[in-house]
């Protein structure tokens, strides 16, 4: 009786949607983690062919968003997108026993897909606000810290990742899916390069910086976990207190009492976590953002921010990483990245006349 109830629930209820499509998220970054470093600590791939495959799987899961989110938004069907996407990396969780090129490869593929459908869906659970896209998208860091726990222990089983994924395409595939909005005639042309160019470089900067920053105490597991916590929480409640108290006033403040912190965060753990709690907070406000300034194609929206996340990373795979991981110069980025939001989200606001 119970079961038939919580179907019902999830059928009709729009929070259901939010829930099942979190938890896939969560399920989704958990596999692709548990495959890449699987792989290296069972040894099938050294280090050097490792490096080659993650950024292979990033170009693929990141860089080839937008393309998927054209064909989303063409053909509307961001539901079958996030179902094989799932799919994808089911298969690529079996394949990793076989060939870990063609694992790397579905498993960047099906995160792609199943993003693009996902993002969609929870971009239009309550249109233009940010609180469920930020909800959605907190639980891959999670996912990322426990798949990657999974795969470093080396005793790595598909079995479960397929059966929590199958169970995932299953509900997405019940759920009512809510109404998407693909008119694209409400687009406003004014400042509408601008506002893209400052939110992209928003978002570029927020992921050099959460990749090229060090925190030396990470080694300790307890303070890896909170470290990780303090991320969720913070893209989680980025939109909430984006939506109540003002998306630019939350970004400025965020960002600015989030420097310093992040800056002596490298010797005191409470400070660094609360640092990235702070730092994480924009990144609901600058998707939703950036998918209002492009209405009716939510899913190439979600794309490029992905693809920004993408051109950030790939400056912390090469020589540079020990220049960008300096404090003062995560200091000066962040610092730079908050007096870029302030004028994206300034243009926004003009051209929406808020």
């Amino acid at each position: 009786m119970f079961l038939i109830n919580f179907m019902q629930v999830v059928k009709k209820n729009i929070f259901g949607n939010l829930m099942v499509y979190s938890l896939a998220h969560f399920l989704i970054d958990a596999t692709c983690a548990a495959v890449i470093f699987n792989l290296y600590f069972t040894q099938k791939v050294n280090s050097s062919t490792l490096f080659l495959l993650v950024i292979l799987y990033n170009l693929l899961a990141f860089g080839f968003q937008p393309f998927i989110g054209l064909l989303t938004d063409k053909y509307k069907c961001p539901r079958e997108s996030a179902v094989i996407g799932s799919i994808l990396v089911g298969l690529s969780a079996i394949f990793v026993l076989f060939s870990p090129i063609i694992s790397i490869i579905l498993a960047g593929i099906g995160n792609a897909f199943f993003h693009i459908g996902g993002g969609t869906i929870t971009l239009n659970l309550d249109n233009r606000k940010a609180t469920m896209p930020g909800i959605f998208v907190a639980p891959g860091a999670l996912g990322l810290f426990v798949g990657t726990l999974i795969g470093k222990i080396g005793n790595f089983s598909a079995l479960p990742f397929v059966i929590c994924l199958l169970v995932a395409c299953f509900l997405m595939y019940i759920i009512k899916t809510p109404k998407i909005d693909y008119d694209t005639s409400k687009t406003n042309t004014n400042y509408l390069e601008l506002i893209l160019l400052l939110l992209l470089l928003t978002i570029a900067l927020r992921s050099i910086v959460g990749l090229a920053i060090i925190f030396p105490w990470k080694s300790t597991l307890s303070l890896l976990v909170a470290l990780t916590f303090g991320v969720v929480l913070g893209k989680a409640l980025g939109g909430y207190l984006g939506d109540k108290f003002g998306w630019k006033r939350v970004a400025i403040i965020s960002l600015l009492v989030s420097a310093p912190l992040l800056f002596f965060g490298v010797n005191y753990p409470l400070l660094g976590i609360l640092g990235m709690f702070l730092f994480n907070m924009t990144m609901p406000i600058t998707l939703v953002a950036i998918s209002n300034t492009l209405p009716g194609r939510p899913g190439f929206a979600f794309g490029l921010t992905c693809l920004a996340l993408e051109i950030g990373a790939i400056f912390t795979f090469t020589s540079l990483k020990s220049t960008l991981s300096n404090n003062f110069v995560i200091l000066a980025m962040v610092l730079i990245s908050t007096v870029v939001i302030y004028f994206g989200l300034n243009y926004y606001n003009k051209a929406n006349k808020k």
